[in-house]
């Protein structure tokens, strides 16, 4: 087996540990770490928690070999060791220490704080560097984290399911609240996950004022995130749950009094869009779900404003109600699809956005089929 081989064998095996740290790692990057010496897989670490050790530094706590074999041992890690000091030290620091003579990267980090001095100081330690610097599968995995620092925005991911007759809200009577489920409840596990999953929860006036929701991760294990509303002309109430019973909020418009944090625009419409994503950005956020209602998602979709669509396909007719997004092969790229029970969810990308993040893997279910 050639070096170039092996070393794209080895760190597929770090970007697998990479995927482990999916939840509750924001706003950190995923990262996977394996060393290996003469072809054996000696330890592997991976970055599960923010303030948590990184993922080369968990590789070398596992490492319970000869220490005299570490000088011919390779470390692979999917990003850039850090360079700075941040909730813990320095991964460059360690790897120089450990007496690692290879390293083999996945790809640079675009912080600034990083950027390039990690690889610049181990190699002036004299270690032998190898930035493989085509490594699409790297930065699929941390679209979200790259999004931040090269597209200056969150990614934004849009959530919505649809009957069979293409309707994604029935027709209420005045007295109904409350969400109304489309698709079979055993999704909902799936929905949630997808909460877990992002930093920040987005949804328009209508649905605080129909729905009356929460927005945390009920039905799978993970932090809730954070809510944001839409609401430029000031119609949800103060007691609404979201403003109530959640300890933080973020209101786009609204009166004072909403939220925890209410952020003044002058229009509505993509400008409202537009300033969410810029408070989010402003506060740290890597990513938001944006859970509707119908027009907050087609305000999304016509300003060009999202990344991934995963759109849930109900087998139920509902005959009449808000209509559902609609797509074609020219305004999204469809990645796949996953029967769920009788339902079907297909998971779009924004075309641009695949563009620029040049690998979108077939998609993953986060969770296991209902049975």
């Amino acid at each position: 087996m050639s070096t170039v081989t092996s070393d794209e064998t080895w760190m597929a095996q770090a970007l697998a540990l990479a995927r482990k740290g999916d939840i509750g790692t924001a706003p950190n990057p995923r990262v996977g770490c394996v060393l290996v010496y003469e072809g054996q897989l000696m330890s592997k670490g991976w970055h599960a928690e923010v303030g948590g050790h990184h993922a080369e530094v968990m590789a070398l706590n596992a490492f319970t070999g000869d220490p005299d074999i570490l000088h011919r041992t390779t470390a692979y890690v999917t990003l850039e060791p850090c360079s700075h000091h941040g909730r813990t030290p320095p991964c460059v620091n360690r790897l120089i220490d450990s007496g690692i003579q290879r390293v083999v990267v996945g790809m640079t980090d675009p912080d600034p704080r990083v950027a390039g001095t990690g690889l610049t100081l181990l190699r002036e330690a004299g270690m032998d560097v190898v930035l493989m610097d085509v490594w699409p599968e790297g930065r699929w995995l941390n679209r979200r984290f790259l999004s931040a620092f090269e597209r200056n925005r969150p990614w934004v991911v849009l959530k919505c399911a649809v009957s069979a007759d293409g309707y994604a809200d029935p027709i209420r009577q005045p007295e109904q609240k409350g969400s109304l489920a489309i698709t079979n409840p055993k999704l909902k596990a799936l929905t949630h996950r997808w909460r877990a999953e992002e930093e920040a929860i987005l949804v328009g006036a209508g649905t605080v004022i129909t729905d009356d929701p929460l927005l945390t991760v009920r039905e799978a294990q993970g932090p809730s995130p954070m809510p944001v509303v839409l609401d430029p002309n000031g119609r949800t109430s103060p007691l609404a749950r979201l403003y109530t019973e959640r300890p933080k909020s973020v209101v786009i418009g609204g009166p004072n009094g909403l939220g925890d944090q209410v952020v003044q625009i002058s229009s509505q419409g993509p400008n409202a869009l537009l300033t969410a994503l810029n408070t989010l950005q402003d506060m740290g956020m890597r990513s938001v779900l944006v859970e509707g209602g119908p027009e907050t998602i087609r305000q999304c979709l016509t300003a060009g404003l999202w990344d991934e669509l995963r759109l849930a396909h109900s087998p139920r007719t509902l005959g009449a109600g808000l209509p559902g997004p609609e797509l074609s092969p020219d305004f999204a790229e469809l990645r796949g699809e996953h029967s769920f029970g009788e339902d079907r969810v297909e998971y779009w990308l924004n075309p641009s956005s695949s563009t620029w993040v040049g690998s979108c893997p077939p998609p993953t279910l986060s969770i296991p089929l209902p049975s």
